[in-house]
């Protein structure tokens, strides 16, 4: 079940909760300069483990197309299905196994272009049934990004 909540500044987020406690939180989406740049923040939750990265995309970098592309395949396709936001700060491997997509999300901070010795990343697992709740699932996304 996705999960569309406001916090306690009224800013949306979205979450997508995996196996266990595994969950992905999609929070604070902002363009500070009213143009195409785009800002919100990332954060993996799991047994053990908390990460938070800041997210810069030039106007979301097609995650909701992507999501949608997604929903219309929902019968499955062959392979991995990747998508990267412009500074690789977060990526989303999509994969369809027939009754689930699973979603493989990777947080990178800080992103590739800094020094290779000061960086971290953790990707962790999501699924998701290919009908109603990745149609929400990409609906969300986009009211989060584009406040629609």
């Amino acid at each position: 079940m996705i999960k569309r909540s406001m916090d306690e500044r009224s800013t949306p987020e979205v979450q997508i909760p995996g196996p266990g406690v595994t969950l992905i939180r999609l929070i604070e989406c902002e363009r500070p300069h009213d143009d195409a740049l785009m800002f919100f923040s990332a954060q993996a939750e799991s047994a053990g483990l908390q990460a938070e990265v800041a997210v810069e995309t030039i106007m979301g970098d097609g995650l909701a197309d992507f999501l949608e592309e997604l929903v219309t395949d929902f019968r499955g396709w062959a392979g991995t299905r990747t998508w990267t936001s412009h500074r690789a700060d977060l990526q989303l491997e999509a994969s369809h196994s027939g009754h689930l997509v699973e979603l493989l999300w990777t947080l990178r901070f800080p992103n590739p272009s800094y020094d290779p010795n000061d960086i971290w990343s953790v990707t962790v697992r999501t699924s998701i049934s290919p009908g109603e709740d990745l149609t929400n699932l990409a609906r969300e996304v986009r009211s989060f990004l584009y406040d629609e």
